[in-house]
């Protein structure tokens, strides 16, 4: 009898009911908005929070020239360095076949990237999956991007080659397309694709750029280090292209000094102190959130004040079917009750609403709208307050008044 009142109030007084809705569907689309809004200006910047509260700098390596990893190892002594790769590995085609005129079809720009960095940041995948999840299958496995020449898509199996200047033969290793990522994506290192660097912010977004096919002038291709290493690719070492970090903790300034100098004098066209980095990033979110804050604020109280009153209209407008439940027999708790699962259908109905719109919004591959545990928590906490207040207000409103008074006062 209660769920079928609260079903016989929802469709009494249709355009108000509606207006709720909408109004309710619209504040749990736009907290979801604000969080992930919130949520993007920190989420950058905790996978490398680690390195950017150390000693050293963050600095970015030329792929003008080839810059062996040994040998910056050994000019780096005393310091612990993470570093991005970069390699020419023709697909499907003998290195001795590569010509001018299909060079950018068959020879992809390749990442080669530490475990440590495909753990730190997931890009969106137009399929499959990206390189945190390797299956076990004897081969080496990529993720491509989706303008690739050669039309790869996932579960392909393709041949990587490299030229061996020692033995003047071509090098030959297969592997598995495991993914295809997804185009305008955020990718981390700023290693092999030079086309979309942005200007230097000098602070955490500097280990990021969108990789935008519009204008790149090469496929990509990244492989995990640990896989390629392992491999009949691997010559005994690495190419450090792209950013990375060189720290130097433990060290004092005078050492620390060599080290910038190094780097600064030699094939880093970008060295900043970690510190400087740490601290304009701090700058960075702060700044963004007390812009976005005020607004949430702003629209949680007016949540309320609205939720008040139109949860005030609605109770006011049932008084008499109220009085009438409880003359026979039921309780003012009773009514209460019927208002809250009125409220709760109108909380379901609004989230479906509000869903739809926020996976409508996130087709958009450069948004940063998403649906994850903070904005799922957060609009959660809305519909409790809005629940908790519709249980409340009938015993506010109608806790103190006699059933006659509401019928006399009706007729």
């Amino acid at each position: 009898m209660i769920f079928k009142s609260a079903i016989r109030q929802l469709k009494r007084n249709k355009f108000m009911n509606t207006l709720i809705v909408i109004q309710l569907a619209a504040v749990m689309t736009i907290l979801c908005v604000l969080v992930s809004m919130v949520e993007s200006r920190i989420v950058y910047y905790k996978p490398f929070a680690e390195e950017f509260n150390s000693q050293g700098y963050l600095c970015n390596f030329d792929d003008s020239d080839i810059v062996s990893e040994k040998k910056l190892l050994k000019k780096l002594k005393g310091t612990k360095c993470e570093f991005t790769y970069g390699e020419d590995c023709p697909v499907n085609i003998n290195s001795d076949d590569i010509n001018i005129e299909n060079e950018n079809t068959y020879v992809p720009k390749t990442d080669i990237i530490s475990d440590k960095w495909i753990n730190a940041y997931t890009p969106r995948m137009q399929s499959g999956s990206w390189l945190n999840k390797l299956p076990d299958d004897g081969y080496i496995h990529v993720v491509v991007t989706q303008d690739n020449k050669l039309g790869l898509k996932t579960g392909d199996i393709i041949t990587l080659h490299r030229y061996d200047y020692d033995s003047e033969k071509d090098i030959e290793e297969k592997a598995e397309v495991i993914g295809v990522m997804e185009n305008k994506q955020y990718f981390v290192g700023f290693s092999s694709f030079s086309q979309t660097d942005i200007d230097n912010r000098e602070n955490f977004f500097d280990m990021y750029y969108t990789y935008n096919s519009e204008v790149e002038d090469q496929w990509g291709l990244c492989v995990p280090k640990s896989e390629y290493e392992q491999s009949r690719l691997y010559y005994g070492d690495f190419a450090v292209e792209g950013m990375g970090f060189v720290l130097c903790n433990g060290m004092n300034e005078k050492e620390m000094k060599e080290v910038y100098n190094f780097l600064a004098g030699n094939d880093s066209s970008y060295v900043f102190s970690l510190e400087e980095i740490r601290e304009n990033s701090y700058a960075y979110i702060y700044e963004q959130l007390y812009i976005l804050l005020p607004i949430a604020l702003c629209i949680f109280l007016l949540t309320l004040i609205t939720t008040v009153s139109v949860i005030s209209i609605s109770i006011n407008k049932e008084l008499k079917t109220y009085a009438i439940f409880y003359i026979c027999g039921a309780k003012w708790r009773d009514c209460a009750f019927i208002s809250f699962l009125y409220s709760l259908i109108v909380c379901v109905i609004s989230g479906v609403l509000s869903l739809a719109a926020i996976f409508i919004i996130m087709q958009n591959s450069l948004t940063v709208i998403k649906l994850g545990v903070f904005e799922i928590m957060v609009t959660l906490v809305a519909v409790i307050i809005y629940l908790i207040l519709s249980a409340v207000m009938p015993l506010i409103i109608i806790g103190k008044t006699q059933p006659k008074e509401i019928l006399n006062k009706e007729e």
